[in-house]
């Protein structure tokens, strides 16, 4: 029972292991430039061990990208229930959330990861998720004086995923990264849904 236990626990450990390190390497080279030889070999295990526990690279990639959606959501949850922070607050902490992140990824990761049909759908269903949570999330902004009451919210997740498909499709990529990409239509945007009392928070706040 004792050594079934410590087997567990090891697989348990080497399978988070094996997602951090991957998606490290994903983000860092492309997902098509990683392949299985490079993860096993960075964690000084086998190809085989490799493959008893994914099945193959875009596993792998699902998974680990899926628990690091489930962390942010989870860091952002805890940020919004300390219950002293505003809906500018809050967009704006994502905003620098999104930001660090971007800063240390390879742009040939963002127009890899529509070449996998699972984490298509991943991304799909994450959006569907978040647009429930987003509607109510900007009428709290509209109550507390700090968004615009004459705009359609339904709308704007819509504009904002035609402006990231353009950008990828436009291959903008290549002439500007993706922090200045994102900065600049993420800002501009806001600025656009926010009454005076929303623009002078964002003024006040230290990016």
């Amino acid at each position: 029972m004792s050594v079934s236990k410590e087997t567990n626990t090891y697989r348990q450990q080497l399978r988070v292991c094996i997602m951090e390190t991957a998606l490290k390497k994903f983000t860092q080279y492309g997902i098509r430039a990683v392949k299985m030889d490079d993860i096993a070999s960075e964690l000084s295990i086998s190809k085989r061990t490799l493959y008893e526990i994914f099945k193959d690279k875009e596993e792998v990639l699902y998974e680990s990208i899926n628990i690091y959606n489930k962390r942010r959501w989870q860091y952002m949850a805890e940020y919004v229930s300390h219950g002293k922070h505003n809906v500018i607050d809050i967009i704006m902490e994502f905003y620098r959330m999104k930001i660090n992140e971007v800063r240390s990824v390879n742009p040939v990761f963002y127009t890899d990861i529509v070449k996998y049909p699972t984490l298509v759908q991943l991304i799909k269903d994450n959006k569907e998720r978040a647009r429930v949570e987003y509607l109510t999330f900007m009428q709290r902004g509209v109550r507390e004086g700090f968004l615009r009451p004459d705009v359609n919210y339904e709308m704007i997740p819509h504009m904002m995923d035609a402006m990231g498909l353009y950008i990828v499709n436009s291959k903008l990529l290549d002439n500007y990264t993706f922090e200045e990409l994102f900065s600049n239509y993420f800002l501009v945007s806001l600025r656009g849904l926010c009454t005076e009392a929303g623009l002078k928070v964002i003024e006040e706040t230290v990016i």
